[in-house]
């Protein structure tokens, strides 16, 4: 297992606080981890809160993600959310 880089573990934070405390999509954090889907059984982002949280995210970190883009990012997990993020180009 690889150990989280700093800005890694700032995207998470930043998708979880967004999630939980801004969208009100979810109540807590109690059981979500990093294999945890973005929509259904996990985080339960909808289609209109995955943009939304995608538009949060380009303005937050810098990074671009094309509408095309946009509803692959629903089949991820928390991690391969975090990671798409910092393979764009994320930056502090």
């Amino acid at each position: 297992m690889s150990t989280s880089t700093s800005l890694e573990d700032e995207i998470r934070e930043f998708v979880l606080t967004s999630v939980v405390d801004e969208m009100n999509i979810l109540t807590d954090r109690d059981g979500i981890t990093d294999d945890s889907p973005v929509t259904v059984g996990g985080l339960e982002v909808d289609s209109l809160s995955l943009i939304e949280l995608t538009l949060r995210l380009e303005t937050r970190f810098g990074v671009e993600i094309p509408d095309t883009d946009i509803e692959p990012l629903a089949s991820l997990t928390l991690g391969g959310l975090v990671a798409e993020v910092v393979r764009r180009g994320a930056t502090a």
